[in-house]
């Protein structure tokens, strides 16, 4: 049994400031909310915020072989299939440097107040075993979601699909496509379906830059979030650019839109329009997306998304709805509840305060220096 005491505990789906003892059991359950009862051993809250822990929603962990590499080319050269820079890299690595790579970035999610991350994983069957063997003795939960190089095969039948997707379905907890028009039409609506029929993930990059809803537009008279959502797929990447009729399709359809602030800001593509999101009920996750370019830190991804999104445009983002986004709304994309309730099993941290919004403490002024405690389940 745990008890931790005196701090300000951000509850349930609203992330609602109240100052109480949290009382966990054995097997990691939150047993009571109470300011006055306590049990087992005592952790020391005082001064601190307890909140759920952090899930990047959008992780290329793989790419942690090739960081700072290609600064300045254009997202095509560095990332797109099959020849951009970062698969040349990869194809040349060995597994044991690849995994090697991968475990350290774990570390540092975790180090980070990372709980939980959702991987767009490479390299078929054999990369969803690498990233098995780079976590395997690290307390962190990782969702893979695999992809196999011949969905990019003008040879590829959409039965074929089928069966490829089947297959990686048996080893993964989803497939993660890497874009609308990098594969066959009616091969996505494939891979989407067999997802949703062996109730996996299918999540897919749409709208990361302008230029590729101009192409669809023009191609299929339809966006890439238009094409994504109408194929089944239930989550979606970056949507950096919606346009047309996009957020109200959006809004109707009700997926989860990772947003990947950074990323999008240090391609130089743009700032993802999450205000516009939140003000439609649209439920937006954090992710920090290529480890290539990007430090897998979810307190820099909540600082820069906050302060990015204002000034870019001009409204009144809050500390909650972002903090909202690297918590709560993200394990939404897994079905999960990690809210601090009474009755829930929680990732938990505690974070040293450092003003008197909570929200504001935590999202603009915290770092992985701040986290004095993270228990996961009953582990600390």
């Amino acid at each position: 049994m745990i008890t931790i005491k005196n701090g300000l505990v951000l509850t349930g789906h609203t992330l609602k400031p109240v100052e109480t003892n949290v009382i966990i059991n054995d097997e990691g359950r939150i047993i009571k909310l109470s300011p006055n009862d306590e049990d087992g051993e005592i952790i020391d809250a005082t001064n601190c915020i307890v909140l759920p822990a952090f899930i990047n929603a959008h992780i290329h962990i793989g790419d942690s072989i090739s960081r700072d590499v290609g600064d300045g080319l254009s997202i095509k050269e560095l990332v797109e299939p099959p020849h951009g820079l970062k698969h040349k890299i990869l194809a040349k690595a060995s597994d044991a440097e690849i995994i090697n790579a991968m475990h350290e970035t774990a570390k540092e999610m975790l180090y980070s107040g990372t709980s939980t991350f959702i991987d767009f994983r490479e390299g078929g069957i054999k990369g969803i075993n690498l990233l098995k063997q780079a976590i395997f003795d690290l307390p962190i939960n990782a969702c893979i979601l695999g992809r196999s190089d011949k969905y990019y095969d003008p040879s590829t039948t959409p039965e074929e699909a089928r069966l490829i997707t089947r297959e990686l379905l048996q080893h993964c907890d989803g497939i993660g496509l890497s874009g609308v028009q990098d594969v066959d039409s009616e091969i996505m609506l494939q891979i989407a379906e067999v997802c949703n029929q062996e109730d996996k993930l299918a999540v897919i990059h749409v709208a990361e830059y302008y230029e590729l809803q101009e192409q669809s537009v023009q191609l299929t008279n339809q966006t890439e979030i238009e094409r994504a959502l109408k194929a089944g797929f239930t989550t979606i990447v970056h949507a950096t650019h919606p346009i047309l009729q996009d957020l109200e399709l959006l809004e109707a359809t009700s997926p989860v839109v990772v947003a990947c602030p950074r990323s999008n800001g240090m391609l130089s593509v743009g700032i993802p329009p999450v205000s516009a999101y939140v003000e439609n009920d649209i439920d937006v996750a954090l992710g920090t997306d290529n480890v290539m370019f990007n430090q897998p830190d979810m307190f820099r991804e909540m600082e820069y998304t906050l302060k990015a999104v204002r000034g870019s445009y001009k409204n009144k983002i809050t500390a909650y709805d972002i903090l909202k986004m690297a918590t709560i709304n993200g394990f939404k994309i897994l079905g999960k509840d990690i809210s601090i309730k009474e009755g829930n099993v929680s990732d938990i941290l505690i974070i040293k305060r450092k003003s008197d919004d909570p929200y504001l403490s935590i999202v603009n002024r915290s770092s992985s220096e701040d986290i004095m405690n993270f228990i996961m389940g009953n582990q600390m």
